[in-house]
């Protein structure tokens, strides 16, 4: 079908019905091009809807359309990311898949978790038009994610790739309009279904929130506890915070006598709450997200001890660069010619990449990052266990 004459409305609905007729179709605030997964759950809705949220929508693709064929694919995906960015339509629905960005002539996809990051930059106005390409945030968000939208994203034509992008949805967009399903967590959407956790099931740990956070004890060291668990029963053993059936164990030490000790605590309502959220989502994830996910704890941290410790997570592009910058400085065998002592090394994502990990030191203020350090050690990474340690290099 030719989509040059087509008005955007009119686009958005052929483009639909030729290629997403199989899957619902429908819009969330201001994204208005969403496709979701059919849902049959009855229920779905009950831990929500106090808060206006549709925890039903099981959404697979959220997308930006433009009528004609001279737009830049790039700028739209930017103004559909100012828009999810400014409604924080992240918080109020499952995040999809993929976002996309398509117009008569091409369609073009990214998957979500490419570009979750820019969500939680730290001082961005995300308070602007985003149909505006001239403001001084979009072309700050545009250098910002051009990289990344132009290395990971998909794109096709219909007029010589129709059938291509047929086969492209029929194989990543599977779903089954008759059967009742959990959601699944993926490295795409656990950040949503912890804001949600820590709506239903974190008021109910019998927790004083405030002392906890204070003694750098935080909620999202139970979420990861509860998510990462299979009949009650963290999987993780080096993790902060582990579930043992009823009740959470943490701060896990050896005493003077070489006992080991922890502190546990239970729930208010004998699990009910916890019950009902977990009847919604699986758990764990598959097993490929969990160090992601572990690693990118950062992004469950209240924004507030973020900003006060400095809790930031470093992306690949910078720590690529810095070690360019290193080399450009030192000289290409500054790895074996100099020790680095990363003081702040959080989970240690500064430190990727390296070669001559004899040479290298990491020290962070939270135990909880040290143990994430030394569970992806456990897991293959090549730094040495002994080289990472707390400390909070400010203070002590």
């Amino acid at each position: 079908m030719d989509y040059n004459k087509l008005r955007e409305e009119p686009l958005k609905s052929a483009v639909q019905q030729d290629y997403f007729k199989a899957y619902k179709y429908t819009q969330l605030g201001n994204i208005d091009f969403v496709i979701a997964k059919h849902n049959t759950e009855k229920g779905m809705h009950s831990l929500f809807e106090e808060e206006g949220i549709d925890g039903s929508i099981k959404s697979i693709l959220w997308a930006e359309a433009k009528q004609g064929t001279n737009h830049d694919i790039y700028e739209s995906f930017v103004q559909l990311i100012l828009t999810i960015g400014k409604e924080k339509t992240f918080e109020k629905y499952l995040p999809p898949k993929y976002i996309g960005a398509f117009d008569a002539e091409k369609f073009a996809f990214i998957e979500y978790h490419s570009i979750q990051e820019v969500f939680y930059q730290n001082d961005f106005n995300w308070n602007v038009t985003p149909s505006n390409h001239e403001t001084k945030e979009f072309k700050q968000l545009h250098e910002l994610c051009e990289n990344s939208l132009q290395e990971n994203s998909i794109l096709f034509k219909y007029e010589t790739q129709g059938a291509e992008l047929k086969e492209f949805i029929k194989l990543n967009f599977k779903t089954d309009k008759d059967v009742s399903e959990k959601i699944s967590v993926t490295k795409n959407n656990f950040t949503f279904v912890f804001q949600r956790w820590s709506e239903v099931v974190k008021p109910t740990i019998s927790v004083d929130w405030e002392k906890a956070n204070k003694a750098g004890i935080i909620s999202a060291d139970f979420f990861l506890a509860d998510l990462l668990s299979s009949e009650n029963e963290s999987l993780k053993d080096s993790l902060y915070v582990v579930l043992k059936k009823t009740k959470y164990e943490l701060a896990k030490k050896i005493d003077d006598l070489g006992f080991e000790t922890s502190m546990s605590v239970g729930f208010k309502d004998k699990q009910k709450a916890y019950k009902e959220f977990w009847s919604i989502y699986s758990r764990p994830p598959k097993e490929e997200y969990w160090d992601y996910i572990i690693g990118r704890r950062d992004l469950l941290v209240p924004q507030d001890i973020r900003e006060r410790k400095g809790s930031f997570f470093t992306p690949q592009i910078w720590v690529e660069k810095s070690q360019q910058y290193l080399a450009d400085v030192l000289g290409e065998t500054w790895q074996d010619e100099y020790y680095i002592w990363d003081c702040c090394a959080g989970t240690g994502n500064l430190l990727n990449g390296l070669t001559n990990y004899r040479n290298v030191w990491a020290s962070t203020l939270d135990k909880q990052d040290v143990d994430v350090m030394k569970d992806r050690i456990s897991n293959g990474w090549s730094m040495f266990e002994n080289h990472v340690f707390q400390f909070d290099f400010l203070n002590d």
